[in-house]
C-alpha cells in the first residue's frame, strides 16, 4: 500500500513539476517577451521574437524544426535540425544545443550565433 502511494505521489509530481509533460516532450511555448507577445497575438512583430516549441525554434527571421523529438529534460540537450533564415535558399542541418535551467528557462545555442534566452513558458 505505500508503494502505491509513493508512485501515485511520484506520478503526481513528474506531471505537474515543470515543463515537459508525462511524457517528457516539451508543452506549450516557450519564449522570451516579444516571443510570448507574438504567439498571443498571432503573429510576430519584432525583431526579437523567440519562441522555442517542441518541434522548434522560430526567431523573427529564421527557424529551425527538430528531426527528432526534443524532450524537455533537465540539463543540455543537443538536437538535430534543418534550419531555413529568410533571405537564403535552401535549408541547413544544425545541431542545437538546448538546456532546461529549471525556473530560470530555457536557453538555445544556434551554431554561429548568440546563445538564446532565457525563454519561460507563454501560458
Amino acid at each position: 500500500m505505500a508503494r502505491s502511494a509513493a508512485l501515485i505521489s511520484l506520478v503526481l509530481a513528474t506531471v505537474a513539476g515543470g515543463p515537459a509533460t508525462a511524457a517528457g516532450v516539451l508543452a506549450g511555448s516557450w519564449g522570451n517577451d516579444e516571443g510570448c507577445a507574438g504567439v498571443k497575438a498571432g503573429h510576430q512583430d519584432s525583431d526579437a521574437y523567440i519562441v522555442l516549441t517542441a518541434e522548434g525554434i522560430e526567431t523573427y527571421g529564421s527557424g529551425c524544426r527538430f528531426t527528432q523529438q526534443f524532450m524537455a529534460l533537465p540539463g543540455a540537450q543537443s538536437v538535430s535540425s534543418t534550419c531555413s533564415a529568410e533571405g537564403e535558399a535552401g535549408t541547413t542541418t544544425e545541431t542545437i544545443v538546448v538546456t532546461n535551467k529549471g525556473e530560470d528557462g530555457f536557453f538555445v545555442t544556434i551554431p554561429g550565433l548568440e546563445e538564446l534566452g532565457p525563454l519561460q513558458s507563454c501560458s
